[in-house]
Formats: C-alpha cells, sequence, structure tokens
C-alpha cells in the first residue's frame, strides 16, 4: 500500500510541474535587436526592440542611466536574451540588477514619453 501511496504522490508532483512553469514564464528580449531606450527615472527604463517594446524594472536606483550614452545588458552570454533576476545592465562601469521586465504596446511608451518631457518642462519652469 505505501508503494502505491509513494507512486501517486510523484505522478501527482510530474504532473503540477509544466503548470507551475507555465505560470513563472518570464518576459525576455533579445538585446542585439535593442534600438533605444528613455529613462524614465533610476529605476525604470523603457527599451524599443524592433516591433516589440518592453518597461524594465531594476532592484535599485541607477544614478548613472540617465546621464549615459551607452547601456551594456548583461543577459545569456551566447544568446543574448536578458530576462530578469539573474541579469543586469552595465552603465558606465556601474552594475544595476533587473527585478523584472514586461512588454508594452507602443501607445504606453508613448504615454510614458510624453509624461517624461511634461515633467522636465515643469523643472526647468
Amino acid at each position: 500500500m505505501r508503494f502505491f501511496y509513494g507512486l501517486l504522490v510523484v505522478l501527482v508532483a510530474v504532473s503540477t510541474a509544466p503548470v507551475q512553469a507555465q505560470t513563472e514564464k518570464r518576459t525576455c528580449f533579445d538585446s542585439h535587436r535593442v534600438r533605444n531606450w528613455i529613462v524614465i527615472d533610476d529605476e525604470t527604463l523603457l527599451i524599443d526592440a524592433g516591433r516589440k517594446k518592453y518597461r524594465m524594472h531594476l532592484r535599485d536606483s541607477c544614478s548613472s542611466m540617465g546621464t549615459s550614452r551607452t547601456l551594456r545588458f548583461k543577459g545569456d552570454p551566447i544568446s543574448g536574451r536578458v530576462c530578469g533576476s539573474l541579469d543586469a545592465i552595465n552603465v558606465e562601469g556601474e552594475y544595476c540588477r533587473i527585478s523584472g521586465i514586461e512588454e508594452i504596446d507602443k501607445k504606453t511608451v508613448n504615454d510614458s514619453q510624453n509624461r517624461k518631457k511634461l515633467s522636465l518642462k515643469v523643472k526647468k519652469s
């Protein structure tokens, strides 16, 4: 009887593994496709990767991001894919760890750009 109970536990564990993997799906992008980025603040970055756009959240403040002309994405060394929690961006020698990435639409990018432009105008006034 113990054998059947043990077998049942193993079967349930195996059958639920794919369901757990699907709910934990991470958003990734190919760093080689990045055409442009918009720094929203020290912890948020919008990424233009061609047809797809992304919002990247950083774990901590990355103060060099707003003034740097270059960013280096540190993701998978072979594929160049950046997926989040284990990856980072290098901004002038400062490594900024990524906490999450989400795909966004073009309207969200445009709205964020417009809000940023407005906030810069208010600061200059």
